[in-house]
């Protein structure tokens, strides 16, 4: 089976560059173009299952990504960003000011076990993001297929980079695709952060 992660489209925090994490904010008009267009990038592809992180950008982004396609989507709160505690919703600049280059230290990867005051690690992220994979794995492997997975770019690298052990952790735009896939117990990654999918039809 293979697994195609997308990542959610372009918000107002994302904009504002703002940290999101647990908290929300409503996609832009171009999030909500790109959503829609990775959907007709995808749309020769049948997709057994749809799942989706429960927060409503994710929802939200695959609505209009799923489209006319009569497929139920699936909220499940372990797809959902990484908790970044108390630097959710503030300035990137705002955070820089009151907590020095903690970001900076974060995304350093030196320390998989750091995380923000009252945030998670990101070993707490692969973790909680690798059960509810492999929950849905052990749910759709005998039938085989394609399942689609919206989850946030946090997410999606952090699982990819540890899964397949990179050095480096890869940078999802707002709307791009990553595939897994999974064969006799093995997982293959088959792309990272891809945006042809999106790009083909969001000009």
């Amino acid at each position: 089976m293979k697994l195609y992660f997308v990542r959610h489209g372009e918000t107002h925090f994302n904009v504002e560059k703002r940290i999101q994490g647990f908290c929300d904010s409503p996609l832009t008009d171009k999030g909500i173009k790109q959503a829609k267009s990775v959907g007709i990038g995808l749309s020769d592809i049948e997709f057994k299952a749809v799942y989706a992180s429960e927060s409503q950008r994710v929802v939200d982004t695959a609505k209009f990504a799923i489209g006319y396609r009569n497929i139920p989507i699936i909220t499940d709160p372990r797809l959902k960003e990484m908790n970044f505690g108390v630097l959710a919703s503030l300035l990137i600049t705002e955070i820089q000011a009151q907590y020095g280059n903690i970001l900076k230290k974060l995304s350093s990867l030196t320390d998989l076990n750091m995380s923000a005051p009252e945030g998670e690690s990101y070993l707490q992220l692969f973790t909680r993001t690798s059960a509810a994979i492999d929950e849905i794995i052990q749910k759709h492997k005998n039938e085989g297929g394609n399942v689609l997975v919206f989850s946030h770019g946090d997410t999606i690298s952090n699982y990819l980079m540890q899964l397949a052990k990179m050095d480096s952790y890869p940078d999802h735009d707002n709307c791009s695709v990553s595939v897994v896939r999974y064969l006799n117990g093995e997982f293959y990654v088959d792309r990272i952060a891809d945006s042809s999918f999106r790009d083909k039809f969001c000009k």
